[in-house]
């Protein structure tokens, strides 16, 4: 993916008391009484500390979103991947990739996963094998000897016990499948390919929230966490591996279940923010927030409003091209086709993650997340609709 220039757009709360036990925190006894109700988010029942939210925002899941535009052409949309296509051309996109409805967009997101007869039932944990490749996001080199880590998933983000860690590599041999390259950009400029190294962890967990941490050299990558990450017993891949597997990938044997790991360079982590208007970038011991609003189908979502507390330094939704995803100065929107936001400069400790659609005359919840900000790293939170612990 190519590397990106982070406009932030500063938003800021007035002062107000402390709450506990939110739950639908959006009625009437919450300090923006009359204002529209969020649907679904009554399963949220979290403590929380948060002040009181401006007229134009609505409080769901101890954030204040943005209200969503009420008119025509700004309904939240679910994303095609022939809405994808840039302007230039460019190759098909695919759902397993780019989290997209391959039989076309356009349509309202999906949220039956957060009415009672869709609840995602919490299935009995069993042990896989996790694998893929580990993507560089932005600018960056090959991306072998990334440290790749996975944790069980603590309270209020906290890292839990070490399920296990490997080092990622690169295949010597060109033809091996295992050898993924993509193409590596300097700005906007390509300057060649890059090699992806390849990863292996074995005796994972199902059905259990996870938390996965990359780390490299220190003077070439930054500390990435991504939360909202469990595997599903449904999602996982038990036939045989397909002939041409590459060599690493055909040792597997037995339950297994493909993620693309990400990783972000030290270069891209002190630019971005440059970019972004903040002439100091991140503070010293600070950190930031990134991801996408997705659906129950874990398609992305255009016209989601994003909210993240504490309140960033800098707050911003990205354009249309998923080649060059860059922010677009003033877009007060919502999301656009790539479901991406950012949140830069915010304090070490639990950060909480929430998102709304308008799906007709209705403002509706698109989940929420408690994850956690680390000191000189990058948070890592998509919205993919309610997990079985959330209800």
């Amino acid at each position: 993916m190519r590397a990106v220039a982070w406009i932030g757009l500063v938003s800021g709360m007035a002062a107000a008391g402390t709450l506990v036990g939110c739950g639908d925190d959006d009625g009437a006894t919450s300090p923006d009484a009359g204002s529209v109700d969020v649907l679904y988010d009554e399963t949220y029942t979290a403590s929380c500390s948060l002040t009181s939210c401006r007229s134009s925002q609505l409080r769901t899941a101890c954030t204040c979103v943005e209200r969503p535009r009420d008119m025509a052409g700004f309904e939240s949309n679910r994303v095609g991947c022939g809405d994808l296509i840039p302007p230039g051309g460019g190759g098909m996109r695919n759902p397993e990739d780019d989290f997209c409805d391959a039989a076309g967009g356009g349509g309202p997101p999906n949220v039956g996963c957060f009415m009672p007869s869709g609840y995602i039932a919490h299935g009995t944990p069993r042990m896989v094998t996790l694998y893929g490749w580990v993507d560089v996001f932005g600018n960056g080199g090959d991306s072998g000897d990334v440290r790749v880590r996975l944790y069980q998933e603590g309270v209020d983000g906290e890292l839990g016990a070490m399920i296990g860690e490997t080092t990622s590599m690169i295949a010597a041999d060109a033809m091996d499948a295992c050898a993924k390259t993509e193409i590596e950009y300097s700005g906007d400029r390509e300057v060649g390919n890059r090699n992806l190294g390849f990863y292996r962890i074995d005796n994972v967990p199902t059905e259990t929230p996870l938390v996965m941490q990359t780390s490299g050299q220190t003077d070439l990558w930054t500390d990435l966490y991504t939360y909202n990450f469990q595997i599903l017993n449904g999602e996982v891949d038990a036939s045989a591996p397909a002939p041409g597997s590459c060599e690493a990938a055909r040792t597997i044997s037995g339950d297994r279940f493909r993620y693309t790991a990400r990783t972000l360079s030290l270069s891209d982590y002190h630019s971005i923010p440059l970019t972004a208007g903040l002439p100091s970038g991140v503070q010293p011991g600070n950190g930031a927030v990134a991801g996408e609003a997705h659906d129950c189908d874990n398609v992305r979502i255009e016209y989601a409003q994003i909210a993240v507390q504490p309140v960033p330094e800098s707050f911003v939704y990205f354009n249309n091209e998923p080649d060059n995803p860059v922010p677009v100065t003033g877009r007060t929107e919502g999301t656009s086709l790539l479901g991406l936001y950012a949140a830069l400069d915010i304090p070490p400790g639990p950060v909480d993650v929430a998102g709304v659609a308008r799906i007709g005359t209705d403002v509706v919840s698109l989940g929420w997340y408690r994850a956690r900000v680390f000191p000189n790293a990058v948070t890592v939170v998509t919205l993919r609709g309610l997990r079985s612990q959330q209800h």
